[in-house]
């Protein structure tokens, strides 16, 4: 992959330091438009808790040292930022529109330093605007996770953080499975919920949608109603034995009762997308409806989705492909045809896997010829419980993946677990912004704004033993090497920065991955069950479910 000059010196700029001016500002002063929208004025209110959150600089209204003016102008075009000079004490930071602003805001951030107890300004100066128009993210808000069980307030800061990334989708799910039905108490407080993260969501600029299996079901759904299970040789596509059989026209009846009101439900929120999704829920392996991708999927989202258009008629459908042709049944190249029959009504498709990058939309053609949107698997992959040992980055696998997929992708939703993932998030939203970058580029960058620049060597290498020992069975000598580059990293970090959930978990990962080495991989001794309930309670995992979220329990 080819990187122009730009990125080349940004690079430069990272690794040495350049991105900042000499002076440190004690107080500075944010200036907002004179009138400013909702998203402008969040903007304010992010630079200034980013910045008091990590060094001791005050905002002040008066006899500031350094001010940082936030404009609109939409000469610079949708989500767009423009970073100039104000002076020789001040920047301006304007946005092509109020989301530009953010990532303006968010860029601004990661030049700037917070070393020594005090914020210093960066100096970089020009503009930037995203190739991606897709930059989203999917928070798999179940199994009592840490997007279900985290206190709102965590959520909705962590959510403001992507924003700052360029994040500006966010899609969750309403999982019908858990629940008996709409009016059970557990899903109206789901309900309640996912509300409130959408509507945080909205407040930084991020678009909202939902993920739906359009033939799941409430555990109350008769047994009549039932679909026929489908092939899963690989037992990949998953099943809580409630999905329903569409071509039972009493089965069928009820998806659509059932989804006019969930959309209802969300009415007052504002859907912008619905990603429907074919497996793990999902499918029937009746002779009406099988092979599922070609006939029944298709035939029942095109169904939900003149229902969701009535509701919102900008919406944008997506037609995921999870799990299409494993084994292969045709799905692909009968989707195809179904969409070149039936045009119009879908936006995007979604393609990704567990594995390689499916090889169909790639060599023959997106089906319906759209726009193609990647799925990351970035929290289960290699390791189980998922994000049970700390950080799980891989920017490496990233890279190959993105590669194989270069200039056929338009953005896409990562699947994310948990805030284990973070750097993962992080990769792939600046992917999607400019696929020019290197994930190593990104990580360097990532590691300079939330710990320090000072750390960049030490951590990135860390980083990369940590993939080379993902898999739990195989930890090599490396993590030894790698816990020493994190406790080096360590003396050089302040006290804010130590205390961090995001360093937190990158410690934990480089002391458990030498613990395990040293004990050959078993999970025995105080210092893993010390790790162990560290992570527990970072996660807000007390109660999540056992196998794929929560870290080891050792007695």
């Amino acid at each position: 992959m080819k990187h122009n000059f730009t990125h080349f010196i940004l690079g430069l700029f990272l690794i040495f330091g350049g991105v900042v001016a000499s002076a440190q500002v004690k107080s500075l002063k944010i200036i907002l438009p004179l009138k400013p929208g909702a998203i402008t004025l969040h903007a304010g209110q992010i630079l200034a808790r980013e910045i008091t959150n990590r060094c001791d600089t005050r905002i002040v209204d008066r006899n500031a040292t350094y001010k940082i003016e936030l404009l609109i102008d939409k000469k610079y075009g949708d989500e767009s930022f423009h970073i100039v000079n104000d002076g020789t004490k001040g920047v301006k930071i304007i946005g092509g529109d109020e989301r530009g602003l953010i990532y303006g805001v968010g860029k601004f951030l990661r030049i700037s330093r917070f070393e020594r107890g005090w914020f210093t300004p960066g100096s970089w100066r020009g503009k930037s605007t995203p190739v991606g128009k897709v930059r989203g993210i999917y928070f798999a808000t179940h199994f009592n996770n840490f997007y279900e069980a985290a206190p709102i307030e965590e959520i909705k800061k962590y959510l403001d953080e992507l924003a700052l990334w360029g994040v500006n989708y966010l899609v969750i799910t309403f999982p019908q499975f858990q629940f008996t039905g709409f009016t059970d108490i557990a899903a109206q407080q789901s309900i309640s919920r996912l509300k409130q993260i959408m509507w945080a969501a909205k407040a930084n600029g991020m678009k909202v949608g939902i993920i739906q299996v359009p033939n799941g079901g409430f555990k109350s759904t008769i047994k009549e109603f039932l679909n026929v299970p489908v092939p899963d040789e690989l037992h990949r596509r998953g099943h809580f034995g409630i999905n329903l059989n569409p071509s039972n026209s009493g089965a069928h009846e009820l998806l659509m009762k059932n989804w006019m009101q969930e959309l209802k439900i969300f009415k007052d929120v504002g859907l912008d997308a619905i990603i429907f999704w074919p497996y793990d829920e999902g499918g029937c392996g009746c002779s009406q409806c099988w092979p599922w991708g070609a006939r029944g999927f298709p035939k029942l989202c095109q169904d939900f989705s003149n229902i969701a258009r009535d509701e919102f008629p900008m919406i944008k459908i997506v037609l995921s492909t999870w799990m299409f042709d494993t084994p292969p049944a045709g799905e692909w190249e009968g989707l195809s045809k179904f969409l070149k029959k039936e045009k119009g009504w879908a936006n995007y498709i979604m393609a990704d896997s567990h594995e390689e990058f499916p090889r169909y939309p790639l060599d023959i053609g997106v089906p319906g010829n759209l726009p193609l949107l990647n799925f990351p698997e970035i929290s289960m992959w290699g390791q189980t419980p998922w994000g049970g040992y700390g950080a799980n980055p891989f920017p490496n696998r990233l890279q190959r993946l993105w590669n194989e997929t270069e200039n056929k992708v338009s953005g896409g939703f990562p699947y994310s677990e948990g805030i284990y993932d973070d750097i993962n998030e992080v990769i792939c939203s600046q992917l999607y912004w400019d696929g020019n970058r290197s994930t190593e580029d990104i990580v360097r960058e990532y590691i300079a704004y939330e710990f320090s620049p000072e750390v960049v060597d030490d951590i990135a290498k860390a980083v990369k033993i940590f993939e080379s020992n993902q898999d739990r069975k195989h930890i090599d000598s490396g993590a030894i090497v790698a816990f020493h580059l994190v406790k080096h990293a360590e003396q050089k970090l302040t006290s804010q920065v130590l205390k961090s959930w995001r360093w937190r978990i990158v410690y934990l990962r480089a002391l458990i991955d030498c613990e395990m080495f040293k004990t050959k991989g078993k999970l025995e001794g105080e210092t893993l069950r010390q790790a162990f309930n560290e992570l527990t309670h970072i996660y807000h995992a007390e109660h999540s479910h056992s196998m794929p979220i929560h870290p080891p329990v050792i007695k």
